[in-house]
């Protein structure tokens, strides 16, 4: 029954408490030097910041970071040098910067205990992203300083941009896929709602691909795709889009463009893909069908709408070349 002795308890929280006051001297007994060394075999950029942000330390990392970047060392000099100040300086005066500094200062000032962000950089040896991190030292209840951390994330950055960039883009042609192409049509459509202006889609379909499946082979029949979707885009202006829809079905977004205006459009693609012909070693042409539809100020119709409305508009087309092909 001595578990239960109170006596016992609370000699045991007496022991407790005499260990962590001589774990607490132990370590207030560490050298700087030793404290450096230890900051020194962190791979992280760490500066140690005061109340007020003054930088009372940093590692070899912080102190390396400049050159292996293209500019000058760091050196210990870097000490005593306001490190808000020196954020401020060196990011400038905008709101997202002006926002990151209040935070870092919060967490100086005990409103908050840790700030995170992450951040890109333009440098000599190409664009870069860190991490920041800037966490309170306590001492008790008391915030005594910050540590502040830059941690280069540019791998993991790179690998989620590409990520993102293959989940939007058609693997065969590079232009956007199907569900990427619609959302921006959908987006155009409330942009051209809001700003009052017209848009255009074109729904193109390649004539004669299976004749090329067939007769050359599937491999040649996904050359002509790219081809194809390569032609088109570069008739496009920047603020349009491309997107396959699958198969030879291509669809071209033309913002801030009646159908009038569209078939300037069309001219420069197919000036661009008669050239295509009258250059290629192949014993056919690139031939298209395509169909118009139209948003005009004030509209109602839908992203699927004007997809559809294009799509029959093409099939007419199609059927028409057909029809002719049969006469002659």
């Amino acid at each position: 029954m001595t578990g239960n002795n109170p006596i016992n308890g609370q000699g045991g929280k007496q022991k407790m408490l005499i260990k962590e006051s001589s774990s607490n001297k132990n370590l207030n007994r560490i050298s700087p030097k030793t404290a450096q060394s230890v900051l020194d075999s962190l791979t992280e950029n760490l500066a140690v910041l005061d109340v007020k942000g003054v930088i009372v330390s940093v590692n070899s990392a912080w102190m390396n970071f400049a050159s292996e970047n293209g500019g000058e060392a760091l050196d210990r000099a870097a000490v005593g040098e306001n490190y808000l100040r020196a954020f401020r300086d060196a990011f400038g005066s905008g709101a997202k910067f002006v926002r990151a500094v209040r935070a870092m200062n919060s967490v100086l000032t005990g409103g908050r205990g840790r700030y995170t962000a992450e951040y890109p950089c333009e440098l000599p040896g190409g664009k870069k992203w860190f991490r920041l991190s800037v966490t309170a030292l306590k001492n008790g209840k008391s915030t005594t300083g910050a540590v502040v951390s830059h941690s280069d994330i540019t791998r993991r950055r790179l690998a989620e941009l590409e990520s993102r960039r293959l989940a939007v883009i058609d693997p065969m042609t590079g232009v956007l896929n199907r569900k990427a192409g619609l959302a921006y049509i959908r987006d155009s459509i409330k942009i051209a709602r809001r700003r009052k202006q017209s848009l255009t889609v074109c729904y193109i379909d390649l004539d004669n691909l299976k004749y090329v499946n067939d007769n050359y082979g599937h491999r040649e029949g996904d050359k002509t795709i790219r081809s194809a979707a390569k032609l088109m885009k570069s008739a496009l202006r920047e603020t349009d889009a491309i997107c396959r829809l699958g198969g030879d079905e291509i669809l071209l977004v033309l913002t801030d463009t009646t159908i009038g205006e569209s078939y300037a459009v069309l001219a420069r693609m197919e000036e661009l893909i008669t050239r295509r012909n009258d250059k290629a070693r192949i014993p056919w042409k690139l031939e298209y069908s395509y169909g118009l539809a139209g948003h005009s100020p004030g509209g109602k119709h839908t992203a699927d709408e004007l997809v559809d409305i294009a799509d029959r508009n093409m099939y007419k087309m199609k059927m028409s070349k057909k029809r002719k092909k049969g006469v002659n």
